[in-house]
Parts: C-alpha cells; sequence; structure tokens
C-alpha cells in the first residue's frame, strides 16, 4: 500500500475517533498505533484502512473492540522486584508520616500492580491510611482490575516476584483458588477507588503522595510525555513520589528540574520544585461585588500542616470577632473528623462542624466536613455537596471560595494556608476578581509552601504574612469592616 495514502487514511481514523467518542490517540506512537490498527483489520478480514471509519462511526461494540486493542493491558504483579524493594524501603516509611496519604495508579491496565500495592500496604500496617486511585481508559481492564480475578498459571512467577520484593509471606495468603483462577481478598480493595480517566484527555488529580505509571509513556510521542509528566507533576504534592517504567525517564523532558532521584535505576524520583500555574481562563472572571451584605466572612484553606496553622490563627482571634469564618481543611474521605472539636479547645469563637442549611453567624467558625464540599449561599445559608470532586478532592478549597467569593463580593476575605497542592488558587483569585481581600501564608515560613506558592504565583495577594501575624491582620481587617457597615447603614 501506498505510505502516504496509508498515513491519510490513519490520520482520518484517528480524527474521527476523537470527533466521535472524545479519546485522542493522535499523539500516541505512529509505529505502535499502526500495528494495533493492522490487528483489527485482520482480525475483521478488512482491506483497507479507511473502512474502519464507518464502523467505528456508528458501531459502538466494534469501537470498544478497537480500544481495547490500543490500550497496553500487559502487567504482572510485582512487576520488577527490585523497583518494589526500594518502594518499601524508601517510600514507604516516608509515607507513613502523614495521616493519611493518595497513591494514583495511571493507566494501571488490568489492574496487578493495584493489589500488589495493597498488600504492601497491609504488610507495612498502612493500608488504613491510603486512598489508592486506579485509573484507566479501558473500562473492559478496569472492570477486571476491579474483581481482582487473575489466572492461577500465573500465580507461581507472581509469587517469586512478591518474596523478591520483600514480602512477608506467601502470595497464597491473600486470595483464594476458583477453578483456573484466582480471587485477590476484597478487603484489600476497600481503600481503592477505580476510575475511568484518559491521560492524554483528562484533567489533574490533586495532591498525590505517589504517582504510578510503567510502561505507559514508552507508547507515546514526545510532546504527549511531556504533556503527561506535567499532568503528573500538577497532581503530585510538595515532596511527593514518582514511579515510572524501566525504560522511561524525566532525563530530557521540561520537568527534570522539578525533581530530585531516589533511585534513577528503579525509575523513582521525588518533586521538590515548584512549577508555575498558568491560568486556566481565557479571560479573567469578573464577579459583581455585593455591598449589601451585612455578613462578612472569612474563608481558609489549608491541607498538609493545617491543624497547627489554624490553631495559632483561631486562638488569637478575639470572643467578639466581628465576622464569620469558614474552613476547608483536606482530610481523609473515611475520617471521623475531630477537627472542629480540637480547634475549639483553644478558640473563643464557636467552632462547629458545618450543617446543611445552617445559617452562617458572625463569631462562629464553621468546618467543612470530610467528602463533602462547602458553599455559601447568597442568603448566608450553608450547601453540602457530594458532587463530584475537584482535581478528585472533596472538600475542594476552590468550590468554598468561589461560593464565598459569589454570595459576599467585596465582603469576603480569602487566607490561603500550608498546603501540598494547587487547591485554593483559582478560589482566591475569585474572591480578589469580587472584590474581596486576599492574605498568604508566606511560603517560606509555610509548613508546605506548595499551595500558598501556588496561590500566590495564580492570584497574587493583599497581605503576604508570617503565620504568626495573620490573626493581628483579620482582627484589623475585621475592625474595618464593622466601620464599614456602620458608614453604609447610616447614609
Amino acid at each position: 500500500m501506498n505510505s502516504e495514502l496509508e498515513n491519510f487514511e490513519l490520520d482520518l481514523l484517528l480524527n474521527a475517533i476523537e470527533y466521535r467518542w472524545g479519546y485522542d490517540f493522535r499523539a500516541y506512537a505512529r509505529s505502535s498505533i499502526r500495528r494495533r490498527v493492522n490487528h483489527v483489520m485482520v482480525k475483521n478480514n478488512i482491506k483497507h484502512l479507511s473502512e474502519l471509519i464507518p464502523l467505528i462511526l456508528h458501531d459502538a461494540v466494534f469501537f470498544q473492540d478497537l480500544v481495547l486493542n490500543f490500550s497496553i493491558v500487559v502487567t504482572e504483579m510485582f512487576r520488577d522486584p527490585q523497583m518494589w524493594q526500594k518502594i518499601v524501603a524508601e517510600i514507604l516509611p516516608r509515607l507513613q508520616s502523614w495521616a493519611y496519604f493518595k497513591i494514583w495508579h495511571a493507566a494501571c491496565a488490568s489492574g496487578e500492580e493495584v493489589w500488589s500495592m495493597a498488600i504492601l500496604l497491609k504488610e507495612a500496617g498502612l493500608l488504613d491510611k491510603a486512598t489508592i486511585y486506579a485509573t484507566d481508559f479501558n473500562d473492559i481492564a478496569l472492570h477486571k482490575a476491579q474483581q481482582g480475578i487473575y489466572s492461577i498459571k500465573n500465580m507461581e512467577q507472581a509469587n517469586s516476584n512478591y518474596l523478591k520484593a520483600g514480602g512477608k509471606y506467601n502470595l497464597s495468603n491473600y486470595y483464594e483458588v476458583k477453578g483456573d483462577d484466582v480471587i485477590f481478598d476484597k478487603t484489600l480493595a476497600t481503600r481503592i477507588v477505580f476510575a475511568n480517566h484518559n491521560l492524554t484527555t483528562d484533567g489533574i488529580f490533586g495532591e498525590m503522595n505517589l504517582i504510578m505509571c510503567r510502561n505507559v509513556l514508552i507508547y507515546f510521542t514526545p510532546s504527549l510525555q511531556n504533556q503527561v509528566l506535567s499532568l503528573f507533576t500538577s497532581s503530585l504534592s510538595h515532596n511527593g513520589f514518582l514511579c515510572l517504567g524501566s525504560k522511561e525517564t524525566l532525563e530530557f523532558t521540561p520537568v527534570k528540574s522539578l525533581y530530585t532521584p531516589i533511585a534513577l535505576k528503579d525509575k523513582l524520583w521525588r518533586k521538590t520544585g515548584f512549577e508555575e500555574l498558568a491560568l486556566p481562563f481565557d479571560s479573567p472572571r469578573i464577579i459583581k461585588p455585593v455591598a449589601e451584605k451585612k455578613i462578612g466572612i472569612v474563608a481558609i484553606g489549608c491541607s498538609m500542616g493545617g491543624l497547627k496553622a489554624l490553631q495559632t490563627i483561631l486562638t488569637k482571634l478575639p470572643p467578639d470577632f466581628s465576622m464569620a469564618i469558614v474552613i476547608t481543611q483536606h482530610v481523609s474521605p473515611y475520617s471521623n473528623s475531630i477537627l472542629a472539636e480540637l480547634l475549639q479547645r483553644d478558640c473563643a469563637l464557636i467552632v462547629k462542624e458545618a450543617e446543611a442549611s445552617e445559617m452562617i453567624k458572625v463569631g462562629c467558625v464553621y468546618i467543612a466536613p470530610p467528602n463533602y464540599h462547602f458553599l455559601v449561599e447568597d442568603n448566608m445559608t450553608i450547601v453540602l455537596s457530594s458532587d463530584e470532586r475537584v482535581t478528585y478532592a472533596r472538600p475542594s478549597i476552590d468550590v468554598m471560595f468561589d461560593s464565598v467569593a459569589s454570595s459576599c463580593g467585596i465582603n469576603a476575605i480569602g487566607v490561603v494556608l500550608t498546603g501540598a497542592n494547587t487547591d485554593g488558587a483559582t478560589g482566591l483569585f475569585a474572591i480578589r476578581q469580587a472584590g474581596g481581600y486576599a492574605i498568604i501564608e508566606n511560603p517560606e515560613t509555610a509548613h508546605t509552601p506548595y499551595m500558598p506558592s501556588s496561590a500566590l504565583s495564580f492570584a497574587g495577594a493583599d497581605k503576604i504574612l508570617p503565620l504568626e501575624e495573620i490573626s493581628t491582620e483579620l482582627i484589623k481587617k475585621s475592625t474595618e469592616f464593622v466601620n464599614n457597615l456602620l458608614a453604609f447603614v447610616l447614609e
């Protein structure tokens, strides 16, 4: 076949797939895609590549079969045992220092490595602290991963890998045999979230502590590799870890300078630098200031290191503080939050976990509950939402800040404290655009500087302050708010 014509037909096919189904394979390595398309053509006795186009446009079943051929599902349990040894020795002890942590297995295929991770976390006593996100664009492979059912003929090699990786027992402790298959213990999956995610088109996962994506980038063109590595970098918390496949590297990529090698031979890095956060808007959002509101709200967002930061601020506020305070602190969705109880101990204001439809009152502090977005309505009532995660975070600081910007306008103060991801940056931008006031904890002295640094580069601030001076600034601004309100009433 004429190679020029064949390339043209392949372009048409890939464009048709993207247009009809939203899957973009145009930046996959051309040779790999061509080989997989040829396999489908032989299987279906198709002579010309262009004959595939009407089939994928009109036949969803045929398209799913094509996607299966595009998806790389070859994997095994504890593949590259020496890499898993490094994870057990170098990374798990660092994860142990966090109250909870998140791991993302990107392009997990049929899930063997996801179950491998769950087993090692259980043996390290860390599984209950973890949330493991297992994602792939191939729903059939993802379903297999979720089932945890694999061929028994692979278990001898899997057990050998497991023991070399540092396993403590025998792999058979974690599965039961059923015919020619084994079924892994479903209690291992209680901390695993399986979800469809396409690395080429979908967005970031926020504040991951470890990202695993092994032997996937090798099928991408350099430009798509850079795109996906940028996605990982934005999804990874400061000092989080990245693990790639044995033939993959950061060496020639734009993100290289943001990482420090942990074990180059085993393709393990730690994110130690800060990337710039690009404005996601074509033009700034302008939210009409709400001068007539009679309540001022201080909206505070924080993550890693947030408890101490919140205690430092709240304990210095007087009992007659003249604004309401709403707080989103990233917490595990599985936790029974006692944050309000801990903050109440030395705080003169009333501190409570937010309840749906509750009216916000001056002099009270409201905490976002675990696994719910916290929003403020125009009538100053609380809305709790279990809507989809924003950058896979719920509660989201951005969601709360956006609602405060919309409902309070110039009567809003946004405060971004310590944290390990970019949440809060776009929300603080919205508060400033609404005429509100923005305070950012000084990244140089913050417990974890990434969140305040991101907010600063994206939204800017009216004040950049060390933690110890933020309460003084809030008292000053609340006094100004009362004086302005009195002047407004007396007009």
